[in-house]
């Protein structure tokens, strides 16, 4: 699977300090859930209502709510990553059932891609998650690869 960047890098750090692996992992994990929700026939009307950058701002928030699960996990505070329908109705109040339902069926793709492409990285994100993350530096210096 090819990385698009549709929701940018910089908007998971505030300074260097913040270019940490878990920032890494949860901005791959935003555009793995952009593409996802895209690719979803049940989100095909959400997607015809909503602009690109309104799409990129939901897998944003919703990645960085992913945070709290995945520390969680590293801290034996629970034992598995929670997909969470929360993330949406804090998002959006108004969201109905059934399209939450498909929210999180993109999140749970979107999870599934991004944790495969872990299995073969040597980047070690999740078992790293606070160790500073040279590719935002490098993303910014030679984008992705086309």
């Amino acid at each position: 699977m090819t990385m698009e960047d549709h929701v940018k890098a910089e908007r998971f750090y505030q300074d260097d300090g913040d270019k940490i692996k878990l920032n890494w992992f949860c901005y791959e994990y935003a555009n793995n859930l952009y593409s996802s929700i895209k690719s979803s026939p049940n989100l095909n009307p959400y997607v015809a209502s909503q602009t690109p950058a309104q799409i990129a701002d939901f897998c944003l928030y919703y990645a960085k709510r992913m945070r709290r699960s995945l520390y969680n996990k590293q801290t034996g505070k629970n034992d598995n990553i929670e997909i969470n329908a929360q993330y949406v109705y804090e998002y959006n109040p108004r969201c109905s059932r059934k399209q939450a339902q498909a929210f999180i069926e993109a999140a749970q793709i979107a999870w599934e891609e991004t944790t495969f492409m872990c299995s073969v990285c040597p980047c070690r994100c999740l078992l790293e998650p606070f160790e500073l993350a040279p590719m935002f530096d490098n993303l910014a210096k030679t984008g992705w690869p086309t």
